[in-house]
Protein backbone atom coordinates (compact mmCIF):
# COMPACT_ATOMS: atom_id res chain seq x y z
CA UNK A 1 0.00 0.00 0.00
CA UNK A 2 0.89 3.49 -1.03
CA UNK A 3 -0.61 5.91 1.53
CA UNK A 4 0.66 9.21 -0.31
CA UNK A 5 -1.83 7.98 -2.99
CA UNK A 6 -4.75 8.42 -0.52
CA UNK A 7 -4.06 12.48 -0.89
CA UNK A 8 -2.77 12.53 -3.90
CA UNK A 9 -3.30 12.06 -7.85
CA UNK A 10 -1.21 8.56 -9.23
CA UNK A 11 0.91 10.62 -11.90
CA UNK A 12 1.35 9.09 -15.45
CA UNK A 13 5.09 8.55 -14.58
CA UNK A 14 4.02 6.04 -11.60
CA UNK A 15 1.04 4.49 -13.71
CA UNK A 16 3.55 3.34 -16.12
CA UNK A 17 5.87 2.05 -13.27
CA UNK A 18 3.10 -0.04 -12.06
CA UNK A 19 2.17 -1.64 -15.07
CA UNK A 20 5.58 -2.39 -16.12
CA UNK A 21 5.77 -4.43 -12.66
CA UNK A 22 2.23 -5.71 -13.16
CA UNK A 23 3.03 -7.31 -16.53
CA UNK A 24 6.55 -8.34 -16.07
CA UNK A 25 5.28 -10.17 -13.69
CA UNK A 26 2.44 -12.29 -15.94
CA UNK A 27 5.26 -12.21 -18.86
CA UNK A 28 4.86 -16.16 -19.15
CA UNK A 29 1.20 -16.65 -18.60
CA UNK A 30 0.67 -13.67 -21.81
CA UNK A 31 3.54 -15.46 -23.60
CA UNK A 32 2.61 -19.04 -23.32
CA UNK A 33 -1.40 -18.30 -24.68
CA UNK A 34 -2.27 -17.25 -28.35
CA UNK A 35 -4.96 -14.46 -28.36
CA UNK A 36 -6.56 -16.74 -30.85
CA UNK A 37 -7.11 -19.46 -28.59
CA UNK A 38 -7.87 -16.88 -25.48
CA UNK A 39 -10.66 -15.74 -28.30
CA UNK A 40 -12.17 -19.18 -29.34
CA UNK A 41 -12.16 -20.81 -25.65
CA UNK A 42 -13.24 -17.73 -23.65
CA UNK A 43 -16.98 -16.83 -24.02
CA UNK A 44 -16.71 -13.50 -22.55
CA UNK A 45 -13.30 -12.40 -24.17
CA UNK A 46 -15.11 -13.39 -26.96
CA UNK A 47 -18.02 -11.77 -26.60
CA UNK A 48 -15.51 -7.86 -26.01
CA UNK A 49 -13.94 -8.50 -29.06
CA UNK A 50 -16.70 -9.44 -31.04
CA UNK A 51 -18.16 -5.84 -29.42
CA UNK A 52 -15.04 -4.26 -30.34
CA UNK A 53 -15.94 -4.92 -34.50
CA UNK A 54 -19.36 -4.30 -34.41
CA UNK A 55 -18.74 -0.86 -32.84
CA UNK A 56 -16.46 -0.39 -35.45
CA UNK A 57 -18.25 -1.34 -38.59
CA UNK A 58 -21.04 0.41 -37.01
CA UNK A 59 -21.28 3.19 -39.71
CA UNK A 60 -20.42 1.02 -42.78
CA UNK A 61 -21.11 -1.81 -42.06
CA UNK A 62 -17.62 -3.42 -42.28
CA UNK A 63 -14.21 -2.48 -40.26
CA UNK A 64 -12.18 0.21 -41.84
CA UNK A 65 -9.89 0.36 -44.09
CA UNK A 66 -7.68 2.47 -43.19
CA UNK A 67 -5.47 2.58 -39.76
CA UNK A 68 -6.26 1.87 -36.75
CA UNK A 69 -4.92 3.06 -33.26
CA UNK A 70 -5.71 1.05 -30.06
CA UNK A 71 -4.73 3.02 -26.71
CA UNK A 72 -3.72 1.73 -23.74
CA UNK A 73 -3.61 -1.59 -25.42
CA UNK A 74 -1.41 -3.24 -23.02
CA UNK A 75 -0.45 -6.50 -24.51
CA UNK A 76 -2.64 -6.32 -27.60
CA UNK A 77 -4.85 -9.29 -27.60
CA UNK A 78 -8.14 -7.83 -28.77
CA UNK A 79 -6.24 -5.90 -31.97
CA UNK A 80 -4.37 -8.99 -32.44
CA UNK A 81 -7.47 -11.03 -33.18
CA UNK A 82 -9.22 -8.64 -35.37
CA UNK A 83 -5.54 -7.64 -36.91
CA UNK A 84 -5.70 -11.25 -38.69
CA UNK A 85 -9.27 -10.24 -39.74
CA UNK A 86 -7.43 -7.83 -42.26
CA UNK A 87 -7.61 -5.07 -40.02
CA UNK A 88 -4.38 -2.62 -39.87
CA UNK A 89 -4.03 -1.65 -35.98
CA UNK A 90 -1.49 0.44 -34.41
CA UNK A 91 -1.35 -0.39 -30.77
CA UNK A 92 -0.06 2.37 -28.45
CA UNK A 93 0.52 1.91 -24.67
CA UNK A 94 2.37 3.89 -21.80
CA UNK A 95 4.29 0.15 -21.42
CA UNK A 96 6.87 -0.97 -23.71
CA UNK A 97 7.48 -3.67 -21.50
CA UNK A 98 3.95 -4.67 -22.50
CA UNK A 99 3.89 -3.90 -26.11
CA UNK A 100 7.27 -5.96 -26.01
CA UNK A 101 5.33 -9.02 -24.94
CA UNK A 102 2.92 -8.72 -27.22
CA UNK A 103 5.05 -8.37 -30.08
CA UNK A 104 7.34 -11.79 -28.81
CA UNK A 105 3.78 -13.35 -28.78
CA UNK A 106 2.36 -12.51 -32.56
CA UNK A 107 5.98 -13.98 -33.55
CA UNK A 108 6.20 -17.14 -31.69
CA UNK A 109 2.24 -17.63 -32.89
CA UNK A 110 2.97 -17.07 -36.48
CA UNK A 111 0.05 -14.22 -36.63
CA UNK A 112 -0.10 -10.74 -37.94
CA UNK A 113 1.84 -7.99 -36.46
CA UNK A 114 0.11 -4.63 -35.75
CA UNK A 115 2.00 -1.62 -35.57
CA UNK A 116 3.23 -0.64 -31.91
CA UNK A 117 4.20 2.87 -30.43
CA UNK A 118 4.92 3.89 -27.03
CA UNK A 119 3.26 6.72 -26.12
CA UNK A 120 1.26 8.74 -23.52
CA UNK A 121 -2.36 9.72 -24.68
CA UNK A 122 -2.42 13.08 -23.00
CA UNK A 123 1.29 14.19 -25.89
CA UNK A 124 0.03 11.49 -29.18
CA UNK A 125 3.28 11.49 -31.05
CA UNK A 126 0.96 11.21 -34.69
CA UNK A 127 -0.25 13.85 -36.88
CA UNK A 128 -3.75 15.78 -37.48
CA UNK A 129 -6.86 13.58 -39.12
CA UNK A 130 -4.02 10.38 -39.26
CA UNK A 131 -6.39 7.21 -38.19
CA UNK A 132 -9.94 5.76 -39.51
CA UNK A 133 -10.67 4.56 -36.20
CA UNK A 134 -9.45 4.95 -32.54
CA UNK A 135 -10.38 2.39 -29.82
CA UNK A 136 -9.77 3.01 -25.84
CA UNK A 137 -10.90 -0.38 -24.28
CA UNK A 138 -11.29 -0.40 -20.61
CA UNK A 139 -8.20 2.42 -20.45
CA UNK A 140 -9.75 5.36 -20.60
CA UNK A 141 -10.36 5.29 -16.83
CA UNK A 142 -6.44 4.88 -16.38
CA UNK A 143 -5.94 8.44 -18.16
CA UNK A 144 -4.77 10.94 -15.83
CA UNK A 145 -6.76 13.61 -17.66
CA UNK A 146 -9.88 12.60 -19.46
CA UNK A 147 -10.30 15.99 -20.80
CA UNK A 148 -6.75 16.24 -22.56
CA UNK A 149 -6.71 12.98 -23.52
CA UNK A 150 -10.05 13.06 -25.68
CA UNK A 151 -8.58 16.55 -27.23
CA UNK A 152 -5.74 14.49 -28.75
CA UNK A 153 -8.35 11.39 -29.43
CA UNK A 154 -9.71 13.71 -31.83
CA UNK A 155 -7.24 15.39 -33.32
CA UNK A 156 -5.29 12.79 -34.55
CA UNK A 157 -8.70 10.79 -35.97
CA UNK A 158 -9.49 11.98 -39.50
CA UNK A 159 -12.95 13.94 -40.26
CA UNK A 160 -15.64 11.60 -39.75
CA UNK A 161 -13.64 8.49 -37.99
CA UNK A 162 -14.85 6.45 -34.88
CA UNK A 163 -14.13 6.31 -31.37
CA UNK A 164 -15.21 3.43 -30.18
CA UNK A 165 -14.62 2.62 -25.71
CA UNK A 166 -15.95 0.08 -22.98
CA UNK A 167 -15.62 1.38 -19.74
CA UNK A 168 -16.62 0.26 -16.11
CA UNK A 169 -20.09 1.78 -15.24
CA UNK A 170 -19.75 3.96 -11.85
CA UNK A 171 -23.37 3.09 -10.33
CA UNK A 172 -21.34 -0.49 -9.20
CA UNK A 173 -20.48 -0.32 -5.54
CA UNK A 174 -18.23 -3.29 -5.95
CA UNK A 175 -16.70 -1.47 -9.04
CA UNK A 176 -15.84 1.51 -6.46
CA UNK A 177 -14.52 -0.55 -3.58
CA UNK A 178 -12.23 -1.85 -5.69
CA UNK A 179 -10.63 1.83 -7.02
CA UNK A 180 -10.18 2.94 -3.66
CA UNK A 181 -7.64 -0.64 -2.93
CA UNK A 182 -5.80 0.34 -6.51
CA UNK A 183 -5.51 3.74 -5.69
CA UNK A 184 -3.81 2.38 -2.77
CA UNK A 185 -1.47 0.00 -4.70
CA UNK A 186 -0.37 2.79 -7.03
CA UNK A 187 -2.47 2.53 -10.17
CA UNK A 188 -5.50 4.50 -11.54
CA UNK A 189 -8.78 2.97 -10.81
CA UNK A 190 -11.78 4.77 -11.71
CA UNK A 191 -15.45 4.46 -13.61
CA UNK A 192 -18.05 6.39 -15.84
CA UNK A 193 -21.52 7.84 -15.26
CA UNK A 194 -22.98 7.34 -18.47
CA UNK A 195 -24.03 11.56 -18.18
CA UNK A 196 -20.39 12.05 -17.52
CA UNK A 197 -19.44 10.10 -20.43
CA UNK A 198 -21.57 11.94 -22.97
CA UNK A 199 -20.41 15.86 -21.69
CA UNK A 200 -16.49 14.45 -21.53
CA UNK A 201 -16.74 13.05 -25.38
CA UNK A 202 -18.89 16.50 -25.99
CA UNK A 203 -16.42 18.91 -24.40
CA UNK A 204 -14.01 17.18 -27.00
CA UNK A 205 -16.25 17.69 -29.91
CA UNK A 206 -17.23 14.26 -30.74
CA UNK A 207 -20.53 13.79 -32.38
CA UNK A 208 -23.14 11.64 -32.67
CA UNK A 209 -22.62 10.44 -29.05
CA UNK A 210 -24.06 7.12 -28.01
CA UNK A 211 -23.65 5.28 -24.27
CA UNK A 212 -24.81 1.93 -23.94
CA UNK A 213 -24.62 -0.43 -20.54
CA UNK A 214 -24.23 -3.88 -22.17
CA UNK A 215 -24.10 -7.52 -20.12
CA UNK A 216 -20.90 -8.78 -18.99
CA UNK A 217 -19.73 -11.53 -17.03
CA UNK A 218 -16.08 -12.17 -15.93
CA UNK A 219 -13.76 -13.56 -18.56
CA UNK A 220 -12.12 -17.40 -17.30
CA UNK A 221 -8.76 -16.16 -17.99
CA UNK A 222 -9.25 -13.31 -15.67
CA UNK A 223 -10.76 -15.29 -12.69
CA UNK A 224 -7.43 -17.24 -13.08
CA UNK A 225 -6.28 -14.24 -11.89
CA UNK A 226 -8.32 -13.31 -8.92
CA UNK A 227 -6.78 -15.02 -5.49
CA UNK A 228 -8.98 -18.46 -4.20
CA UNK A 229 -10.25 -16.37 -1.55
CA UNK A 230 -11.89 -13.90 -3.85
CA UNK A 231 -13.10 -15.97 -6.85
CA UNK A 232 -16.57 -16.03 -5.23
CA UNK A 233 -16.72 -12.03 -4.91
CA UNK A 234 -15.10 -12.17 -8.87
CA UNK A 235 -17.69 -14.50 -9.94
CA UNK A 236 -20.65 -12.75 -8.36
CA UNK A 237 -19.55 -9.30 -9.67
CA UNK A 238 -19.91 -11.26 -13.14
CA UNK A 239 -23.15 -12.45 -12.52
CA UNK A 240 -24.50 -9.43 -11.46
CA UNK A 241 -22.95 -7.54 -14.79
CA UNK A 242 -24.85 -10.54 -16.81
CA UNK A 243 -27.80 -9.77 -15.25
CA UNK A 244 -28.47 -6.06 -13.54
CA UNK A 245 -26.31 -4.70 -16.57
CA UNK A 246 -27.91 -1.08 -15.85
CA UNK A 247 -25.93 -1.44 -12.66
CA UNK A 248 -23.06 -3.64 -12.76
CA UNK A 249 -22.95 -4.00 -16.81
CA UNK A 250 -19.97 -2.51 -18.66
CA UNK A 251 -20.72 0.77 -21.19
CA UNK A 252 -19.98 0.51 -24.35
CA UNK A 253 -19.68 4.33 -26.36
CA UNK A 254 -19.96 5.30 -29.70
CA UNK A 255 -19.18 8.49 -31.09
CA UNK A 256 -16.79 10.11 -34.37
CA UNK A 257 -15.34 13.30 -35.03
CA UNK A 258 -17.34 15.64 -37.52
CA UNK A 259 -17.21 15.67 -41.10
CA UNK A 260 -17.10 12.71 -43.61
CA UNK A 261 -14.79 9.91 -43.78
CA UNK A 262 -11.91 10.05 -46.32
CA UNK A 263 -11.34 6.43 -47.24
CA UNK A 264 -8.05 7.06 -49.70
CA UNK A 265 -5.59 4.10 -49.46
CA UNK A 266 -3.89 4.54 -46.12
CA UNK A 267 0.06 5.32 -45.85
CA UNK A 268 2.23 3.58 -43.58
CA UNK A 269 1.46 4.34 -39.70
CA UNK A 270 4.97 5.18 -39.41
CA UNK A 271 4.80 7.76 -41.62
CA UNK A 272 2.53 9.90 -39.44
CA UNK A 273 4.94 10.01 -36.38
CA UNK A 274 5.67 13.09 -34.75
CA UNK A 275 7.13 14.07 -31.91
CA UNK A 276 4.53 14.18 -28.48
CA UNK A 277 2.01 16.66 -29.65
CA UNK A 278 1.86 15.91 -33.31
CA UNK A 279 3.65 18.90 -34.49
CA UNK A 280 7.49 18.00 -35.41
CA UNK A 281 8.35 15.25 -37.64
CA UNK A 282 10.53 12.22 -36.25
CA UNK A 283 12.72 10.06 -38.65
CA UNK A 284 14.45 7.03 -38.00
CA UNK A 285 17.98 6.74 -38.29
CA UNK A 286 20.79 4.70 -40.32
CA UNK A 287 20.80 2.53 -37.82
CA UNK A 288 17.48 1.55 -36.97
CA UNK A 289 17.87 2.40 -32.95
CA UNK A 290 16.72 5.85 -32.54
CA UNK A 291 14.02 7.78 -33.85
CA UNK A 292 15.59 11.95 -34.32
CA UNK A 293 14.15 15.09 -33.91
CA UNK A 294 13.44 16.97 -36.67
CA UNK A 295 15.84 19.76 -35.33
CA UNK A 296 18.43 17.02 -34.65
CA UNK A 297 18.67 18.14 -31.09
CA UNK A 298 17.21 15.35 -29.57
CA UNK A 299 16.36 11.90 -30.25
CA UNK A 300 13.37 9.03 -29.08
CA UNK A 301 15.14 5.17 -27.99
CA UNK A 302 13.65 2.12 -29.87
CA UNK A 303 12.61 -0.60 -27.71
CA UNK A 304 13.09 -4.03 -29.40
CA UNK A 305 12.12 -2.05 -32.55
CA UNK A 306 9.20 -0.16 -30.85
CA UNK A 307 9.61 3.43 -31.34
CA UNK A 308 9.48 5.02 -27.52
CA UNK A 309 7.75 8.93 -28.65
CA UNK A 310 7.04 9.49 -24.95
CA UNK A 311 8.65 13.28 -23.65
CA UNK A 312 9.40 11.41 -20.54
CA UNK A 313 12.28 9.27 -23.20
CA UNK A 314 13.35 11.84 -25.16
CA UNK A 315 17.26 12.11 -25.55
CA UNK A 316 19.92 14.69 -25.73
CA UNK A 317 21.86 13.87 -29.36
Amino acid sequence: MNWKHFYRKVSVQEEREFERENVENKRQRYLKLSPLDRYRDDDFYRLKVDRIKEGLSRLSGSMPTGLILDVGGNTAGEATVLQQTGARFVVGDVNEIALEISKMRVNHFNLLEPGYCVLDVHCLPFADNTFDAITVIEALHHFPNYAVALREINRVLKPGGQFISIEPNGLSPLRRLSEVRDRLRGTIEKSFYKGQLIRLLSGARFVDIDVEALPTGKSAWKLEEVPIYRRWLARTHGWLGENYPKYFGFFMIYSRKSGVLNTEEPCEWTEALREPGGERKVSLDQTGSRWLSEDGKSYFPVHHGIPMLMEDDRKSS
